[in-house]
Protein backbone atom coordinates (compact mmCIF):
# COMPACT_ATOMS: atom_id res chain seq x y z
CA UNK A 1 0.00 0.00 0.00
CA UNK A 2 0.87 3.73 -0.33
CA UNK A 3 -0.37 6.92 -0.20
CA UNK A 4 -1.05 9.11 -2.96
CA UNK A 5 -2.77 12.54 -3.81
CA UNK A 6 -5.14 12.42 -6.95
CA UNK A 7 -8.89 13.77 -7.90
CA UNK A 8 -11.05 13.16 -10.42
CA UNK A 9 -9.15 14.54 -13.59
CA UNK A 10 -6.38 11.65 -12.92
CA UNK A 11 -9.24 8.86 -13.13
CA UNK A 12 -10.89 10.43 -16.27
CA UNK A 13 -7.50 11.24 -18.13
CA UNK A 14 -6.11 7.59 -17.28
CA UNK A 15 -9.95 6.57 -19.20
CA UNK A 16 -9.27 8.34 -21.89
CA UNK A 17 -6.45 7.24 -22.58
CA UNK A 18 -7.78 4.10 -24.20
CA UNK A 19 -4.48 1.95 -24.66
CA UNK A 20 -3.28 2.54 -21.22
CA UNK A 21 -7.02 1.73 -19.56
CA UNK A 22 -7.44 -1.33 -22.18
CA UNK A 23 -3.59 -2.78 -21.33
CA UNK A 24 -4.42 -2.40 -17.56
CA UNK A 25 -8.57 -4.35 -18.27
CA UNK A 26 -7.00 -7.03 -20.24
CA UNK A 27 -4.04 -7.75 -18.07
CA UNK A 28 -6.22 -7.94 -15.01
CA UNK A 29 -8.81 -9.87 -16.90
CA UNK A 30 -6.44 -12.50 -17.72
CA UNK A 31 -5.17 -12.48 -14.16
CA UNK A 32 -8.42 -13.17 -12.72
CA UNK A 33 -9.87 -15.88 -15.36
CA UNK A 34 -7.46 -18.81 -13.84
CA UNK A 35 -9.04 -21.45 -16.29
CA UNK A 36 -8.40 -19.13 -19.39
CA UNK A 37 -11.88 -19.62 -20.76
CA UNK A 38 -12.31 -15.88 -21.72
CA UNK A 39 -15.33 -15.84 -19.14
CA UNK A 40 -14.70 -14.51 -15.29
CA UNK A 41 -17.25 -17.09 -13.35
CA UNK A 42 -18.07 -15.96 -10.28
CA UNK A 43 -15.65 -17.84 -8.03
CA UNK A 44 -13.07 -16.36 -10.06
CA UNK A 45 -14.03 -12.19 -9.76
CA UNK A 46 -14.73 -12.84 -5.91
CA UNK A 47 -11.27 -12.02 -4.66
CA UNK A 48 -11.69 -8.97 -6.61
CA UNK A 49 -14.97 -8.34 -5.56
CA UNK A 50 -13.45 -8.38 -1.75
CA UNK A 51 -10.59 -6.01 -2.59
CA UNK A 52 -13.26 -3.51 -3.06
CA UNK A 53 -13.10 -3.93 0.58
CA UNK A 54 -17.12 -3.37 1.13
CA UNK A 55 -16.86 -4.24 4.83
CA UNK A 56 -17.45 -1.20 7.25
CA UNK A 57 -15.34 0.39 9.21
CA UNK A 58 -15.50 2.59 12.07
CA UNK A 59 -12.51 5.22 11.90
CA UNK A 60 -10.58 3.01 9.59
CA UNK A 61 -11.05 -0.31 12.14
CA UNK A 62 -12.51 -2.77 10.12
CA UNK A 63 -16.29 -3.91 11.84
CA UNK A 64 -17.07 -7.55 11.35
CA UNK A 65 -19.61 -8.11 8.97
CA UNK A 66 -22.82 -10.30 8.72
CA UNK A 67 -21.40 -13.29 6.35
CA UNK A 68 -24.76 -14.03 4.79
CA UNK A 69 -25.25 -9.23 4.01
CA UNK A 70 -21.51 -9.68 2.46
CA UNK A 71 -22.71 -13.07 0.46
CA UNK A 72 -25.67 -10.78 -1.03
CA UNK A 73 -23.28 -7.96 -1.39
CA UNK A 74 -20.46 -9.99 -3.60
CA UNK A 75 -23.78 -11.68 -5.45
CA UNK A 76 -25.40 -8.03 -6.36
CA UNK A 77 -21.81 -6.74 -7.45
CA UNK A 78 -21.15 -9.85 -9.77
CA UNK A 79 -24.74 -9.35 -11.17
CA UNK A 80 -23.76 -5.39 -12.03
CA UNK A 81 -21.15 -7.08 -14.26
CA UNK A 82 -22.75 -9.48 -15.87
CA UNK A 83 -24.87 -7.50 -18.16
CA UNK A 84 -26.18 -10.16 -20.18
CA UNK A 85 -26.97 -12.36 -17.14
CA UNK A 86 -25.85 -15.34 -18.63
CA UNK A 87 -24.08 -15.92 -15.06
CA UNK A 88 -20.21 -15.15 -16.53
CA UNK A 89 -18.35 -11.89 -17.15
CA UNK A 90 -16.54 -11.37 -20.38
CA UNK A 91 -14.06 -9.62 -21.21
CA UNK A 92 -16.22 -6.41 -22.96
CA UNK A 93 -18.32 -6.55 -19.60
CA UNK A 94 -15.63 -6.24 -17.27
CA UNK A 95 -14.12 -3.73 -19.16
CA UNK A 96 -17.32 -1.71 -19.17
CA UNK A 97 -18.66 -2.13 -16.12
CA UNK A 98 -15.04 -1.35 -14.41
CA UNK A 99 -14.62 2.01 -16.41
CA UNK A 100 -18.51 2.99 -15.40
CA UNK A 101 -17.13 2.50 -11.29
CA UNK A 102 -14.10 4.37 -11.84
CA UNK A 103 -16.69 7.63 -13.38
CA UNK A 104 -18.11 7.24 -10.56
CA UNK A 105 -15.05 7.62 -8.29
CA UNK A 106 -13.94 10.90 -10.02
CA UNK A 107 -17.64 11.97 -10.12
CA UNK A 108 -17.71 11.18 -6.48
CA UNK A 109 -14.09 12.65 -5.60
CA UNK A 110 -14.15 15.80 -7.86
CA UNK A 111 -11.33 17.77 -8.76
CA UNK A 112 -9.86 18.66 -5.58
CA UNK A 113 -7.10 16.49 -4.70
CA UNK A 114 -7.50 14.04 -1.96
CA UNK A 115 -4.90 11.42 -0.15
CA UNK A 116 -5.71 8.08 -0.55
CA UNK A 117 -4.20 5.05 0.56
CA UNK A 118 -3.82 2.81 -1.95
CA UNK A 119 -3.35 -1.04 -2.68
CA UNK A 120 -0.19 -1.98 -5.23
CA UNK A 121 -1.85 -3.07 -8.73
CA UNK A 122 -5.26 -1.44 -7.73
CA UNK A 123 -7.00 0.59 -10.61
CA UNK A 124 -6.67 3.69 -8.86
CA UNK A 125 -2.91 3.00 -8.26
CA UNK A 126 -2.37 2.27 -11.60
CA UNK A 127 -4.48 5.84 -12.38
CA UNK A 128 -1.80 7.60 -10.62
CA UNK A 129 1.41 5.71 -12.16
CA UNK A 130 -0.16 7.00 -15.26
CA UNK A 131 -0.38 10.02 -14.67
CA UNK A 132 2.79 10.29 -12.72
CA UNK A 133 4.88 9.11 -15.98
CA UNK A 134 3.16 11.58 -17.90
CA UNK A 135 3.99 14.26 -15.53
CA UNK A 136 7.23 12.77 -15.67
CA UNK A 137 8.02 12.34 -19.46
CA UNK A 138 6.15 15.83 -20.02
CA UNK A 139 9.17 17.62 -17.47
CA UNK A 140 11.72 15.74 -19.20
CA UNK A 141 11.17 17.17 -22.44
CA UNK A 142 11.55 20.91 -21.53
CA UNK A 143 15.28 22.06 -22.33
CA UNK A 144 17.93 22.68 -19.36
Amino acid sequence: MSVEILDGATIVNFLEDEEAFNALICDRFAHLDSDHDGQLSYSEMLKELQGLRVLETHFGVDVETDPDELVHVYDSLFVQFDHDLNGTVDLEEFKAETKQMMIAMANGMGFLPVQMVLEENSFLKKAVEWETSKLVASYSSYPD
